[in-house]
């Protein structure tokens, strides 16, 4: 199988980067639980961040995730069909990439919460 190209590595990294941060999320929140320092805003918070890794993104992310897929597929049996859809999922991870931003920027902030909340 050919190397994945770079649009499929930046794909592949943002939604790795949003599951990485939920899972320090759910982390966070149980050593708040086990301390006994649990409160509502957390179990909010964390749920806000996994609506945003179950829910969210994959729902932005479907169309180029099908295309990925679908390149893999490609990238074997029919090359010439693969360049044209890796161009068509990179002009789709170009659309959708700005509304993924703040997603994970929501994330880095419910993490920056609950860390705030360890350290007091």
């Amino acid at each position: 199988m050919p190397e994945r190209p770079p649009a499929i590595k930046r794909l592949d990294a943002l939604l790795s980067a949003a599951m990485i941060a939920h899972e320090a999320i759910f982390e966070m929140r149980r050593e708040l639980i086990a301390s006994d320092r649990a409160n509502p805003e957390q179990a909010r918070l964390l749920e806000e961040s996994a609506r945003i890794v179950t829910a969210e993104l994959p729902d932005l992310s479907a169309r180029v995730r099908q295309l990925s897929a679908q390149w893999g597929e490609q990238s074997l049996l029919d090359p010439e069909g693969a360049e044209d859809t890796l161009k068509e999922l990179e002009a789709d991870l170009r659309h959708i990439e700005p509304d993924i931003r703040p997603l994970l920027n929501r994330q880095r902030e419910i993490a920056t919460r609950l860390r705030s909340m360890l350290e007091s």
